[in-house]
Protein backbone atom coordinates (compact mmCIF):
# COMPACT_ATOMS: atom_id res chain seq x y z
CA UNK A 1 0.00 0.00 0.00
CA UNK A 2 1.61 3.27 -1.06
CA UNK A 3 2.28 6.06 1.30
CA UNK A 4 0.37 9.38 0.54
CA UNK A 5 1.36 12.94 1.62
CA UNK A 6 -2.61 13.78 2.61
CA UNK A 7 -5.53 12.29 2.59
CA UNK A 8 -8.38 14.43 2.87
CA UNK A 9 -11.80 13.44 4.04
CA UNK A 10 -14.62 15.29 2.70
CA UNK A 11 -15.34 16.38 -0.99
CA UNK A 12 -17.46 19.28 -0.23
CA UNK A 13 -16.59 23.03 -0.41
CA UNK A 14 -13.75 22.91 2.51
CA UNK A 15 -11.89 19.53 0.94
CA UNK A 16 -12.04 20.69 -2.39
CA UNK A 17 -10.39 24.14 -1.27
CA UNK A 18 -7.53 22.48 0.48
CA UNK A 19 -6.88 19.56 -1.85
CA UNK A 20 -6.59 22.02 -4.91
CA UNK A 21 -4.44 23.79 -2.84
CA UNK A 22 -2.21 20.73 -1.54
CA UNK A 23 -2.35 19.39 -4.94
CA UNK A 24 -0.52 22.58 -6.14
CA UNK A 25 3.10 22.22 -3.95
CA UNK A 26 3.10 18.81 -5.71
CA UNK A 27 1.56 16.66 -2.77
CA UNK A 28 0.46 13.30 -3.40
CA UNK A 29 -3.23 12.78 -2.01
CA UNK A 30 -6.81 11.00 -2.15
CA UNK A 31 -9.70 13.00 -1.29
CA UNK A 32 -12.45 10.34 0.55
CA UNK A 33 -16.51 11.14 -0.07
CA UNK A 34 -19.57 9.07 0.56
CA UNK A 35 -20.70 9.90 -2.88
CA UNK A 36 -17.56 9.48 -4.84
CA UNK A 37 -18.06 13.21 -6.78
CA UNK A 38 -16.91 16.45 -5.61
CA UNK A 39 -19.21 18.94 -4.04
CA UNK A 40 -22.46 16.16 -4.40
CA UNK A 41 -23.95 16.41 -1.11
CA UNK A 42 -23.31 20.48 -1.43
CA UNK A 43 -25.03 21.05 -4.79
CA UNK A 44 -27.88 17.83 -3.73
CA UNK A 45 -28.91 20.69 -0.86
CA UNK A 46 -28.41 23.97 -2.45
CA UNK A 47 -30.96 22.44 -5.16
CA UNK A 48 -33.29 21.06 -2.66
CA UNK A 49 -34.21 24.95 -1.55
CA UNK A 50 -33.61 26.21 -5.04
CA UNK A 51 -30.61 28.60 -4.34
CA UNK A 52 -30.65 30.86 -7.18
CA UNK A 53 -27.98 33.39 -5.96
CA UNK A 54 -24.53 32.60 -3.17
CA UNK A 55 -24.79 34.47 0.04
CA UNK A 56 -21.00 35.03 -0.39
CA UNK A 57 -19.57 37.94 -2.61
CA UNK A 58 -17.55 37.15 -6.04
CA UNK A 59 -14.37 37.01 -3.95
CA UNK A 60 -15.37 34.10 -2.37
CA UNK A 61 -14.76 30.51 -3.94
CA UNK A 62 -12.47 27.69 -3.93
CA UNK A 63 -10.00 28.79 -6.28
CA UNK A 64 -6.28 30.18 -5.88
CA UNK A 65 -6.71 34.28 -6.21
CA UNK A 66 -10.31 36.18 -4.78
CA UNK A 67 -10.41 37.73 -8.42
CA UNK A 68 -10.44 34.09 -10.32
CA UNK A 69 -15.07 33.83 -10.30
CA UNK A 70 -14.74 37.36 -11.37
CA UNK A 71 -12.56 37.16 -14.60
CA UNK A 72 -14.42 33.44 -14.88
CA UNK A 73 -17.53 35.33 -15.39
CA UNK A 74 -16.10 37.88 -17.96
CA UNK A 75 -15.44 34.48 -20.49
CA UNK A 76 -17.86 34.68 -23.32
CA UNK A 77 -19.46 31.42 -22.55
CA UNK A 78 -20.38 32.03 -19.03
CA UNK A 79 -22.55 35.51 -19.69
CA UNK A 80 -25.82 33.06 -18.79
CA UNK A 81 -24.81 33.65 -15.54
CA UNK A 82 -22.44 36.70 -15.01
CA UNK A 83 -24.78 38.59 -13.18
CA UNK A 84 -23.70 39.87 -10.09
CA UNK A 85 -26.40 40.67 -7.13
CA UNK A 86 -25.92 44.22 -5.79
CA UNK A 87 -24.95 45.65 -2.93
CA UNK A 88 -22.12 42.76 -2.51
CA UNK A 89 -21.68 41.49 -5.62
CA UNK A 90 -23.14 38.08 -5.42
CA UNK A 91 -22.75 35.54 -8.14
CA UNK A 92 -25.59 33.06 -9.00
CA UNK A 93 -25.10 30.21 -7.68
CA UNK A 94 -24.96 28.43 -11.22
CA UNK A 95 -21.87 30.77 -11.85
CA UNK A 96 -20.33 29.61 -8.96
CA UNK A 97 -20.62 25.85 -9.45
CA UNK A 98 -19.72 25.73 -13.24
CA UNK A 99 -16.45 27.57 -11.91
CA UNK A 100 -15.94 25.13 -9.19
CA UNK A 101 -16.76 22.31 -11.56
CA UNK A 102 -14.07 23.87 -14.25
CA UNK A 103 -11.13 24.19 -11.51
CA UNK A 104 -11.55 20.80 -10.50
CA UNK A 105 -11.64 19.44 -13.98
CA UNK A 106 -8.75 21.72 -14.32
CA UNK A 107 -6.77 20.74 -11.62
CA UNK A 108 -7.93 16.54 -12.62
CA UNK A 109 -8.91 16.53 -8.71
CA UNK A 110 -11.56 13.66 -9.61
CA UNK A 111 -8.64 11.35 -10.30
CA UNK A 112 -7.78 11.68 -6.85
CA UNK A 113 -11.27 10.89 -5.28
CA UNK A 114 -12.10 7.49 -3.44
CA UNK A 115 -15.82 6.47 -2.69
CA UNK A 116 -16.13 5.52 0.82
CA UNK A 117 -17.00 6.27 4.13
CA UNK A 118 -14.01 6.68 7.02
CA UNK A 119 -15.15 4.33 9.98
CA UNK A 120 -11.53 4.87 11.40
CA UNK A 121 -8.29 7.14 11.88
CA UNK A 122 -5.44 5.86 13.70
CA UNK A 123 -1.55 5.71 14.01
CA UNK A 124 0.80 3.04 12.69
CA UNK A 125 4.06 3.54 13.20
CA UNK A 126 4.47 7.13 13.07
CA UNK A 127 1.73 7.11 9.68
CA UNK A 128 -1.75 7.45 9.57
CA UNK A 129 -3.87 5.02 8.73
CA UNK A 130 -7.34 5.97 7.42
CA UNK A 131 -10.16 3.23 7.48
CA UNK A 132 -13.37 2.40 6.03
CA UNK A 133 -15.77 -0.57 4.59
CA UNK A 134 -13.84 -1.00 1.55
CA UNK A 135 -10.88 1.49 2.30
CA UNK A 136 -7.69 1.22 3.58
CA UNK A 137 -5.27 4.31 3.00
CA UNK A 138 -1.71 5.00 4.45
CA UNK A 139 -0.88 8.79 5.04
CA UNK A 140 1.93 11.05 6.31
CA UNK A 141 -1.22 13.83 7.07
CA UNK A 142 -5.02 13.76 7.41
CA UNK A 143 -7.59 16.69 7.08
CA UNK A 144 -10.31 16.33 8.19
CA UNK A 145 -12.43 18.60 5.90
CA UNK A 146 -16.08 17.58 6.73
CA UNK A 147 -19.26 19.85 6.65
CA UNK A 148 -22.47 19.95 8.50
CA UNK A 149 -23.71 16.91 8.51
CA UNK A 150 -26.22 16.70 11.17
CA UNK A 151 -29.86 18.50 10.25
CA UNK A 152 -31.57 19.93 12.90
CA UNK A 153 -34.88 18.40 14.30
CA UNK A 154 -37.29 20.15 16.47
CA UNK A 155 -37.75 18.50 19.52
CA UNK A 156 -41.70 18.28 19.27
CA UNK A 157 -41.18 16.65 15.83
CA UNK A 158 -38.81 13.75 16.78
CA UNK A 159 -41.78 11.55 18.38
CA UNK A 160 -44.24 13.02 15.53
CA UNK A 161 -41.04 10.84 12.62
CA UNK A 162 -41.08 8.45 15.38
CA UNK A 163 -45.01 7.67 14.76
CA UNK A 164 -44.37 7.85 10.79
CA UNK A 165 -45.89 11.25 10.45
CA UNK A 166 -44.77 13.37 7.52
CA UNK A 167 -41.93 15.63 8.88
CA UNK A 168 -39.06 15.22 6.77
CA UNK A 169 -36.29 17.98 7.00
CA UNK A 170 -35.71 20.14 3.61
CA UNK A 171 -32.10 18.04 3.21
CA UNK A 172 -33.88 14.61 3.00
CA UNK A 173 -37.32 14.87 1.38
CA UNK A 174 -36.75 14.42 -2.11
CA UNK A 175 -39.04 15.34 -4.55
CA UNK A 176 -41.66 15.63 -2.12
CA UNK A 177 -43.41 19.71 -1.98
CA UNK A 178 -45.18 19.72 1.03
CA UNK A 179 -46.99 22.68 1.61
CA UNK A 180 -46.01 23.49 5.47
CA UNK A 181 -42.54 24.21 5.56
CA UNK A 182 -40.94 24.85 9.26
CA UNK A 183 -38.22 27.55 9.85
CA UNK A 184 -37.59 30.86 9.54
CA UNK A 185 -34.13 31.78 7.48
CA UNK A 186 -33.21 31.83 3.77
CA UNK A 187 -33.43 27.52 3.54
CA UNK A 188 -37.39 28.13 4.83
CA UNK A 189 -38.31 31.15 2.46
CA UNK A 190 -36.60 29.84 -1.11
CA UNK A 191 -38.33 26.56 -0.41
CA UNK A 192 -41.54 28.38 0.15
CA UNK A 193 -41.11 30.32 -3.20
CA UNK A 194 -39.76 27.08 -4.87
CA UNK A 195 -42.98 24.68 -3.79
CA UNK A 196 -45.24 27.29 -4.64
CA UNK A 197 -43.41 27.83 -8.02
CA UNK A 198 -43.65 24.13 -9.09
CA UNK A 199 -47.41 23.23 -7.55
CA UNK A 200 -48.68 26.86 -7.91
CA UNK A 201 -50.36 25.69 -4.10
CA UNK A 202 -50.54 28.28 -1.34
CA UNK A 203 -48.04 27.56 0.62
CA UNK A 204 -47.80 28.26 4.29
CA UNK A 205 -44.47 29.05 5.98
CA UNK A 206 -44.44 28.70 10.24
CA UNK A 207 -41.49 30.75 12.04
CA UNK A 208 -41.73 30.61 15.47
CA UNK A 209 -40.12 34.02 15.66
CA UNK A 210 -40.03 36.94 13.73
CA UNK A 211 -38.28 36.76 10.57
CA UNK A 212 -34.72 38.51 10.91
CA UNK A 213 -33.32 40.56 7.78
CA UNK A 214 -30.12 40.46 7.16
CA UNK A 215 -27.28 40.64 4.46
CA UNK A 216 -25.46 38.35 6.46
CA UNK A 217 -26.00 35.72 9.06
CA UNK A 218 -22.55 37.07 10.35
CA UNK A 219 -21.09 40.45 10.62
CA UNK A 220 -18.73 40.74 7.66
CA UNK A 221 -15.87 42.37 10.16
CA UNK A 222 -16.13 38.63 11.36
CA UNK A 223 -14.86 38.04 7.35
CA UNK A 224 -11.86 39.71 7.30
CA UNK A 225 -8.02 38.17 7.59
CA UNK A 226 -6.94 40.69 10.44
CA UNK A 227 -10.26 39.15 12.74
CA UNK A 228 -8.23 35.52 12.55
CA UNK A 229 -5.33 37.44 14.05
CA UNK A 230 -6.81 39.31 16.54
CA UNK A 231 -9.31 35.79 17.30
CA UNK A 232 -6.02 33.82 17.57
CA UNK A 233 -5.09 36.10 20.74
CA UNK A 234 -7.69 35.55 22.50
CA UNK A 235 -7.83 32.84 25.81
CA UNK A 236 -10.15 29.87 24.63
CA UNK A 237 -13.11 30.68 26.87
CA UNK A 238 -13.01 33.98 25.86
CA UNK A 239 -13.45 32.20 22.13
CA UNK A 240 -16.14 29.94 23.34
CA UNK A 241 -18.01 32.44 25.26
CA UNK A 242 -17.60 34.55 21.49
CA UNK A 243 -18.78 31.54 19.66
CA UNK A 244 -21.76 30.99 22.30
CA UNK A 245 -22.64 34.83 21.40
CA UNK A 246 -22.51 34.84 18.31
CA UNK A 247 -24.40 31.48 17.19
CA UNK A 248 -25.82 31.76 13.87
CA UNK A 249 -29.14 32.14 13.83
CA UNK A 250 -30.95 32.11 10.26
CA UNK A 251 -31.55 35.16 8.91
CA UNK A 252 -33.69 36.47 5.40
CA UNK A 253 -31.34 38.81 2.75
CA UNK A 254 -33.13 41.95 2.13
CA UNK A 255 -34.17 41.26 -2.03
CA UNK A 256 -35.24 37.79 -0.97
CA UNK A 257 -37.55 39.27 1.90
CA UNK A 258 -38.94 41.12 -0.98
CA UNK A 259 -39.85 38.25 -2.81
CA UNK A 260 -41.30 37.03 -0.44
CA UNK A 261 -43.22 39.60 0.90
CA UNK A 262 -44.74 40.06 -3.22
CA UNK A 263 -45.45 36.37 -2.78
CA UNK A 264 -47.68 37.26 0.33
CA UNK A 265 -49.57 39.87 -0.88
CA UNK A 266 -50.36 37.59 -4.06
CA UNK A 267 -51.62 34.95 -1.38
CA UNK A 268 -49.28 32.31 -3.06
CA UNK A 269 -47.65 32.00 0.84
CA UNK A 270 -48.90 32.81 3.99
CA UNK A 271 -46.73 33.30 7.13
CA UNK A 272 -47.47 32.21 10.41
CA UNK A 273 -44.87 33.98 12.81
CA UNK A 274 -45.13 33.22 16.55
CA UNK A 275 -45.48 29.99 18.86
CA UNK A 276 -47.91 26.94 17.02
CA UNK A 277 -48.65 23.19 17.72
CA UNK A 278 -48.44 20.86 15.79
CA UNK A 279 -50.70 17.26 16.61
CA UNK A 280 -51.65 14.23 14.64
CA UNK A 281 -54.76 12.71 15.71
CA UNK A 282 -55.36 9.30 16.65
CA UNK A 283 -53.95 7.00 14.08
CA UNK A 284 -54.55 9.21 11.38
CA UNK A 285 -51.33 10.13 8.89
CA UNK A 286 -52.36 13.61 8.92
CA UNK A 287 -51.48 16.56 11.19
CA UNK A 288 -53.54 19.73 13.00
CA UNK A 289 -51.10 22.53 13.08
CA UNK A 290 -52.56 25.66 15.62
CA UNK A 291 -51.19 28.86 15.77
CA UNK A 292 -52.65 32.64 16.27
CA UNK A 293 -54.89 32.17 13.24
CA UNK A 294 -56.52 28.97 14.41
CA UNK A 295 -56.04 25.26 13.52
CA UNK A 296 -55.30 23.95 9.64
CA UNK A 297 -54.98 20.51 8.60
CA UNK A 298 -52.04 19.76 7.03
CA UNK A 299 -50.60 16.21 5.01
CA UNK A 300 -47.06 16.57 5.92
CA UNK A 301 -44.44 19.37 7.18
CA UNK A 302 -40.99 19.86 5.60
CA UNK A 303 -38.20 21.07 8.25
CA UNK A 304 -36.01 24.16 6.92
CA UNK A 305 -34.84 23.88 10.22
CA UNK A 306 -30.95 24.19 9.79
CA UNK A 307 -27.94 21.92 11.08
CA UNK A 308 -26.94 21.23 14.72
CA UNK A 309 -23.17 22.51 15.62
CA UNK A 310 -20.51 20.33 14.20
CA UNK A 311 -18.72 18.31 17.25
CA UNK A 312 -16.76 15.62 17.87
CA UNK A 313 -18.54 12.05 17.59
CA UNK A 314 -18.87 9.02 16.07
CA UNK A 315 -16.18 7.42 14.51
CA UNK A 316 -14.07 10.58 15.13
CA UNK A 317 -14.48 10.09 18.89
CA UNK A 318 -13.06 6.86 19.04
CA UNK A 319 -10.26 7.82 16.93
CA UNK A 320 -9.44 10.98 19.40
CA UNK A 321 -9.41 8.89 22.13
CA UNK A 322 -7.21 6.48 20.67
CA UNK A 323 -5.00 9.11 19.24
CA UNK A 324 -4.77 11.14 22.55
CA UNK A 325 -5.38 14.69 20.71
CA UNK A 326 -6.51 17.66 22.44
CA UNK A 327 -10.57 18.57 22.69
CA UNK A 328 -11.88 21.64 24.18
CA UNK A 329 -16.15 21.94 24.87
CA UNK A 330 -15.97 18.92 22.02
CA UNK A 331 -13.83 21.06 19.33
CA UNK A 332 -10.48 20.79 18.46
CA UNK A 333 -7.89 22.52 19.70
CA UNK A 334 -5.62 23.53 16.29
CA UNK A 335 -2.49 25.01 16.16
CA UNK A 336 -1.90 28.06 14.00
CA UNK A 337 -1.01 25.34 10.97
CA UNK A 338 -4.56 23.84 11.42
CA UNK A 339 -2.57 20.99 13.04
CA UNK A 340 -4.65 19.33 15.71
CA UNK A 341 -1.88 16.62 16.78
CA UNK A 342 -0.14 13.58 15.15
CA UNK A 343 -0.19 14.62 11.92
CA UNK A 344 -4.05 15.20 12.05
CA UNK A 345 -4.95 18.53 10.36
CA UNK A 346 -9.05 20.50 10.27
CA UNK A 347 -11.26 22.59 8.30
CA UNK A 348 -14.78 23.22 8.45
CA UNK A 349 -16.91 23.29 11.40
CA UNK A 350 -14.63 21.47 13.75
CA UNK A 351 -11.99 24.56 13.23
CA UNK A 352 -14.39 27.09 15.03
CA UNK A 353 -12.16 27.29 17.66
CA UNK A 354 -9.33 28.26 15.94
CA UNK A 355 -10.68 30.54 13.39
CA UNK A 356 -14.08 31.09 14.72
CA UNK A 357 -17.66 31.77 13.84
CA UNK A 358 -16.58 31.96 9.85
CA UNK A 359 -15.04 29.12 10.16
CA UNK A 360 -17.69 26.73 8.48
CA UNK A 361 -18.26 29.42 5.50
CA UNK A 362 -16.48 29.57 2.23
CA UNK A 363 -14.23 32.51 3.87
CA UNK A 364 -13.38 29.82 6.62
CA UNK A 365 -12.09 27.41 3.92
CA UNK A 366 -10.06 29.69 1.86
CA UNK A 367 -8.64 30.25 5.66
CA UNK A 368 -7.90 27.21 6.44
CA UNK A 369 -6.67 26.08 3.17
CA UNK A 370 -4.11 29.21 3.33
CA UNK A 371 -2.54 28.07 6.89
CA UNK A 372 -1.74 24.45 5.88
CA UNK A 373 1.52 23.65 6.43
CA UNK A 374 3.34 24.66 2.48
CA UNK A 375 0.24 26.40 0.82
CA UNK A 376 1.27 29.59 -0.46
CA UNK A 377 -2.35 31.40 -1.45
CA UNK A 378 -4.16 34.50 -0.46
CA UNK A 379 -6.70 33.86 2.12
CA UNK A 380 -9.28 36.27 1.04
Amino acid sequence: MPMLDWVVVGGGPHGVCAARALQATGAQLRIIDPSGALLDRWSTRARAVAMAWMRSPVSHHLDQHPTELHHFLHRRDNCDVASLARPFLRPMHAAFLRHAKHMIARERLHDAVLPGRVESLRDDGGCLVVEGASLVLRARRVLLATGSNRVRIPHWARPLREEGAAANHVFETGEQLEADIVGGGISAVQRALEVWRRTRQTVRLWSRRPIQIAEFDNDQSLTRARFVGRWSRLEETQRLTFLRKHAVRGTVPPGLWGRLSKAIRRGQVRLHQGPFRVERPGASRRLILTGAAGAVESRGLTLATGFEPEGIDGWLRTSVDRLGLPVRASLPCLEADMHWGRGVYVSGPLARLRLGPMASNLVGARWAASLLPGIKMQPY
